[in-house]
């Protein structure tokens, strides 16, 4: 994997935009939070990510750093968020790793809290 092959999905997510980043993931590609079960395929990572957007929650996806190699990566990223517009934001730190298809699109993002 190239850092360039990444780069979309960490900049829509930074951005905000789910249903950009859902472009990014294979028809097949397997999403996974923590502590949840894992979503399969990108028509179910798209009602996911629309279910999140919908919320009253606001957030942001904060990119500390990444590596690529291969057909793998590894983010390391902090996602935070807060009720409505007025609250404190709430931040957790996360890991993802990160696994990309022959066609260079995301086959599976799996993320770790801490």
């Amino acid at each position: 994997m190239t850092t360039s092959q990444l780069e979309p999905l960490l900049e829509a997510f930074a951005r905000g935009a789910l249903d950009e980043a859902v472009g990014c993931f294979s028809q097949d590609a397997v999403y996974r939070e923590p502590r949840k079960p894992a979503v399969h395929g990108r028509a179910a990572i798209a009602e996911h990510f629309a279910h999140y957007a919908a919320s009253a929650h606001s957030w942001r996806f904060l990119l500390d750093e990444f590596f690529a190699e291969g057909p793998r990566a590894c983010v390391s990223y902090r996602f935070a968020t807060r009720e409505g517009d007025q609250g404190p934001w709430s931040e957790r730190a996360g890991c993802a790793i990160v696994r990309v298809d022959g066609r260079g699109q995301i086959a599976l993002w799996r993320e770790y809290e801490g």
